[in-house]
């Protein structure tokens, strides 16, 4: 006789789980049994190998009959690569479920992730478009580390940060555990701090607001502040994933060419920011992209900064 928590977790909202492929074969069979334990049961997972040139295929082939019997839907593509941004939009048009959990094949899950964020986001209204939990750093052998805010690196326990949001927000100057605060427009324009492993969205909104921009570095930076111009995202004050800091994270890869996307990402934002009268919050946001330039190049950074002085004058102003 099947147990009477399985029937009443059946009953829940579908969630539909994303995992991109990329390169990780020695990390992407972590992250699809992180999602085969979770303890919530009525999930479909999509998993698209993005065009790697390495094992990884070979590796998610070998999970694909336990996959299929896990979930209520499950999908495997295997083809070229498009893109991130692209693979989740992919993502998006295949899902039927209410919420919408992407997860890097590098990264890993707690069990308890999707249940928590689903208990958080059924308990809210409307206004509500995404639930957060926090996130612990990992590194290449799943270790948990500490990372030092200034040089990127692992460190002790007394000079770094454990946890995701409190190593983006360390030189911040607000409380990420303030609901009024937490995923608002304001502190977002300000920089990203959200980490992406470890939410929820209602998959609704992110059509609603288009879904992401392919060819965007910063896909996630840019869902956010799209989503938060009309909707609220709640926090759970828990770690509900794990975040692998290893040597070939994006952010570390594409550093230069991040700062140029957020440079762009921010202009876009321009009249929205004008009109809720965040012209300094802007203005700082895109100075600080600006001169993130020049740890990489000092004449480029002399070159953005020409092309970009009318804008940041009027800003200041």
């Amino acid at each position: 006789m099947e147990d009477e928590a399985l029937k009443k977790d059946k009953n829940l909202p579908l969630v539909t789980i994303c995992i991109p492929a990329y390169n990780h074969e020695r990390y992407v069979g972590q992250t699809i049994q992180s999602v085969i334990d979770q303890t919530y049961e009525n999930i479909e997972l999509i998993i698209i190998n993005d065009g790697s040139k390495d094992k990884t295929n070979e590796v998610i082939r070998k999970y694909i009959p336990e996959c299929e019997k896990r979930f209520v839907r499950f999908e495997y593509r295997n083809r070229e690569n498009k893109g991130l941004s692209a693979t989740l939009n992919e993502a998006v048009d295949w899902a039927k479920g209410k919420y919408f959990s992407p997860i890097a094949s590098d990264d890993v899950l707690l069990k308890d992730k999707i249940s928590v964020l689903v208990d958080k986001l059924e308990s809210l209204d409307d206004s509500y478009a995404a639930a957060f939990g926090n996130a612990i750093f990992i590194d290449e052998n799943g270790k948990e580390i500490y990372l030092d805010p200034i040089t990127l690196t692992p460190t002790s326990k007394e000079k770094g940060f454990n946890l995701f949001l409190d190593f983006h927000t360390s030189y911040r100057d607000f409380d990420y555990k303030d609901p009024n605060l937490f995923g608002s427009y304001k502190t977002l324009l300000a920089g990203n701090y959200l980490p992406a492993m470890s939410c929820i969205i209602k998959l609704e909104n992110i059509r609603e607001v288009g879904a992401w921009t392919e060819g965007n570095t910063l896909e996630d930076w840019e869902m956010w502040l799209k989503l938060s111009k009309k909707y609220k995202f709640a926090y759970v004050d828990k770690p509900v994933a794990l975040y692998r800091w290893h040597a070939t994270n994006s952010v570390k890869v594409m550093a230069k060419k991040t700062h140029y996307d957020a440079i762009n990402l921010l202009k876009k934002e321009k009249n929205y920011a004008l009109e809720n009268n965040l012209k300094h919050v802007l203005y700082m946001s895109l100075m600080n992209h600006i001169v993130g330039i020049r740890n990489h190049s000092y004449n480029d950074f002399i070159k953005e900064l020409l092309k970009n002085i009318k804008e940041l004058k009027e800003l200041k102003d």
